[in-house]
């Protein structure tokens, strides 16, 4: 049986199911339906419009449920109801329902535990929440209010996700030495002082803890206790995701096994069609897939060598928890984090595969359009990729970076990117992207390394002297500025 949503409930459960802990809409919907159920409604309620979105009630209720909601419907209605009537009542109900989950959620302060612990004093634990809400695992906090960055010292500002924003891509460029890892830094710590946390992709190892370097280990423990952030270094320690699943569906999951082999093969340049279906096919048979289960079903394909190779890699440097032992994207990101690469020395191969299957993780699990309010597009979190020429090249394949510079500002996690070179924004092949005319902000040190051509294409103008010291080109919605940029030591985020 199919209905119409008015646009207010459209709107509200779209927003707010992921903020409350619900697993999917449906169980939002189906908490509204029992919430009316149970209180009952006026009636003379009517809906305000039908202008939201077409649902079937086996969605909101599932076949399992649909005699007992039926049966008291005619319980609310004292009479039987022919299937005119049913829709009627079922599409009031649900409608009610959702204007006082609506009333809760705004009464509660937008916090999570406080709407869940509403609701169970509203209804007891007759109300089916046990297993569908886990207050227990923490929601991604969204922030609601416009973000501004300094990046230059005199300068304008940049809004990440204000009025005209696009997309909240970063690029910046610049040779070692000249400033680019302290303004990182910066901008990081500016973030969390504003409540957005952060995903930093250390690949060379600019957080690790250095016996040697008196200054950088001071930079390092203020930089970690202002932001609050874990600290991972690879190899030395894993991390508690899981990056492989399976979908309940089979042909979803075929498709999701399809991506993963891909995936694999792009970073794994040694791996051919026939590798590639070997792993899909092996993945498509797993129940529950983790790499220590996948290298296993591909060894009893009777592949070896360059089938194995990178998996068993991975299994051995214990990078990825097993199915048993991960935890949920929402509980690892309950605060920032630093992964640290620099373990892998110059396998940059494995290195690239582990972020990419991060990436890949993150995309399948939270990428869930955040609808824009009063202008500001909400954040949860930045996902910045230092080293990021080491994924660019692969982009071709894999088109992992430009989905989520296109995209991921929508989902709430923009992408910021990190190169030596700031050529190596410009990609090439069948996702071919210019990063750094894409970005919203590109910041580049070391200009004089490009053509004036390159410097056109990437800064929008051309600037002929040679930098000082922490002194960038920046380029902020089309305009091409110049100045010293902010540095972490002694800027600090503030």
């Amino acid at each position: 049986m199919k209905f119409d949503t008015s646009r207010d409930t459209h709107e509200f459960i779209e927003t707010v199911h992921t903020r409350v802990g619900a697993r999917n809409q449906a169980v939002l919907g189906r908490a509204a339906l029992f919430l009316a159920l149970g209180e009952g409604i006026p009636p003379e309620f009517k809906p305000k419009d039908s202008k939201g979105v077409t649902l079937n009630d086996e969605q909101v209720i599932g076949d399992e449920l649909r005699d007992v909601v039926r049966a008291a419907l005619n319980h609310r209605a004292g009479r039987t109801l022919d299937e005119s009537g049913y829709r009627h009542e079922f599409r009031r109900y649900f409608e009610f329902g959702c204007q006082r989950l609506k009333s809760i959620w705004q009464e509660s302060g937008h916090d999570q535990a406080h709407f869940v612990s509403s609701l169970l004093k509203l209804a007891g634990d007759d109300f089916g929440l046990q297993g569908t809400f886990k207050p227990e695992v923490p929601v991604m906090p969204v922030v609601e209010k416009e973000v501004k960055l300094k990046l230059l010292i005199d300068g304008t500002e940049w809004s990440m996700n204000g009025p005209g924003t696009k997309n909240g891509l970063l690029v910046i460029s610049g040779e070692p030495g000249s400033g680019k890892s302290q303004l990182a830094l910066d901008l990081l710590a500016q973030l969390s002082g504003q409540g957005v946390r952060f995903v930093f992709f250390d690949l060379k190892g600019e957080l690790e803890d250095d016996p040697n370097n008196a200054q950088q280990r001071k930079n390092r423990s203020r930089f970690l206790d202002q932001t609050g952030a874990q600290y991972v270094r690879l190899i030395q320690q894993g991390l508690p995701i899981n990056p492989f699943f399976r979908h309940p569906n089979p042909t979803q999951n075929a498709q999701v096994a399809s991506e993963i082999a891909s995936l694999i093969k792009a970073f794994a340049q040694q791996l051919g069609a026939k590798q590639e279906m070997t792993i899909r096919e092996a993945y498509m048979d797993l129940d529950a897939p983790d790499f220590a289960t996948l290298t296993e079903a591909v060894e009893q394909r009777n592949a070896s060598g360059v089938d194995v190779a990178i998996l068993k890699k991975i299994v051995a440097f214990d990078l990825f928890a097993s199915q048993q032992s991960s935890i949920s994207p929402e509980e690892w990101l309950s605060s920032s984090i630093v992964i640290d690469f620099k373990e892998f020395g110059t396998d940059s191969e494995t290195k690239a595969l582990a972020v990419a299957l991060i990436l890949n993780f993150l995309i399948k699990k939270l990428g869930q359009q955040l609808a824009v309010k009063n202008d500001i597009q909400p954040l949860k979190m930045v996902l910045f990729v230092d080293e990021a020429h080491l994924l660019l090249p692969k982009e071709n394949k894999a088109g992992l970076l430009s989905a989520l510079a296109r995209q991921g500002r929508s989902w709430g996690f923009p992408v910021w990117l990190a190169s030596q070179d700031a050529d190596k924004f410009l990609t090439t092949g069948a996702n071919e992207t210019n990063f750094a005319e894409l970005a919203e902000c590109g910041i580049h040190f070391s200009p004089q390394t490009l053509t004036d051509a390159q410097q056109r294409m990437i800064l929008g103008g051309v600037i002929h002297a040679k930098l000082k010291k922490t002194e960038a080109a920046l380029r902020l919605h089309g305009r091409l500025l110049q100045g010293m940029s902010r540095q972490f030591w002694k800027d600090g985020g503030k």
